[in-house]
């Protein structure tokens, strides 16, 4: 335990709160655990999940990955399972709200070891939804350690997952080359995953391009996170427009979609915008381009809308392998942060 022992008793909120060692040395945990196995250290141990959002990879891989280690888990979805919540502190609590979130999150501690929270943004202008409201109040009233299972700004665990995967398809990840590439989706998606995998690229040390179109950077307080981290690292990074600029030479395309920033609670010229880049994709044509890269996603991925079906299917693609490795992660962490 000496190798993560810092780590213990830590929310898991963000992976820029983590240094490049402690990001390394859970990658290695996650390692030995997958190829030599684990028992039941977390026998007596409990997880409550707090659902605002939809979720298939995350759910079931926090619930299987904190159970097969022995620990209890609930299932809990806003809306549904909890008395409606109210975040806002010091209101008068005379409209749909049943209790405030200091409540809540202070029973939940009294119950599990671990509270693991999802909640998106709502739509809203982004300078308020990037204080990320839910995820911080939870955080600031619970006892026991948080887990981001994907806020506005943060994914954390995806993040480690694939840093993980890439640790074992590409080894030292120090001078790697790792493309962001924005791609057309129907949808306006959230900016947790971009902005997660670009702070692990930059943190490992890797050369990280963002080839994003006009009105889609990724936020403000991230891109100055990401210059710090690969400064401490050796890595780089850049921004550029052009798809086929940005995975020249690349050794990982790494293929999400994003909302924009300036049109966040303007949907429909969100959209007007998004739908003048409708042929951005990844295509084999385009993989043709990089030095033989690795191509991912976190998914749920549209096929042939964000990545041909011969890229995702390629022997060289590594979504479902990304996946798989969010059991492994999740298991060195909950182990880590719990002190067992």
């Amino acid at each position: 335990m000496s190798e993560t022992a810092s780590i213990r008793g830590r929310d898991v909120v963000s992976l820029n709160t983590f240094s490049s060692d402690e990001i390394r040395a859970v990658i290695a945990r996650a390692r030995r655990l997958k190829e030599e196995g684990y028992d039941s250290p977390l026998q007596g141990r409990s997880l409550a999940m707090v659902f605002f959002d939809p979720s298939l990879r995350t759910r079931a891989s926090f619930a299987i990955a904190f159970s097969t280690l022995g620990g209890s888990v609930i299932d809990m979805v806003a809306g549904r399972d909890l008395w409606p919540l109210e975040m806002r502190e010091g209101a008068v609590m005379d409209d749909i709200a049943d209790e405030h979130v200091i409540d809540a999150a202070r029973v939940l501690s009294e119950y599990a070891d671990v509270i693991g929270i999802r909640a998106l943004a709502r739509g809203g202008p982004w300078g308020r939804e990037r204080r990320d409201r839910v995820l911080v109040s939870f955080q600031k009233h619970a006892q026991v350690p948080i887990f981001n299972m994907e806020s506005v700004l943060d994914h954390p665990c995806q993040a480690w997952g694939d840093a993980l995967t890439l640790d074992e398809a590409l080894g030292d990840l120090r001078g790697k080359r790792l493309a962001l590439t924005w791609c057309y989706h129907p949808k306006a998606r959230p900016l947790a995953v971009p902005h997660s995998v670009s702070v692990m690229a930059a943190k490992m040390g890797m050369h990280l391009t963002v080839a994003s179109p006009d009105g889609y950077p990724l936020d403000h307080g991230v891109q100055s996170a990401l210059s710090h981290a690969a400064a401490l690292s050796g890595g780089s990074v850049q921004h550029v427009e052009n798809l086929e600029e940005a995975v020249e030479d690349a050794d990982v395309v790494y293929a999400a979609s994003w909302s924009s920033l300036d049109l966040h609670d303007r949907p429909a010229e969100e959209r007007a915008l998004r739908n003048r880049f409708r042929d951005r994709r990844v295509t084999t044509e385009l993989m043709g381009r990089t030095n033989d890269a690795r191509f991912m996603h976190a998914m749920p991925i549209r096929r042939n809308v964000e990545a041909d079906d011969a890229v995702v299917d390629a022997d060289g693609s590594l979504v479902l392998a990304q996946a798989g490795n969010r059991l492994h992660v999740q298991r060195a962490l909950f182990q880590d942060v719990l002190g067992v």
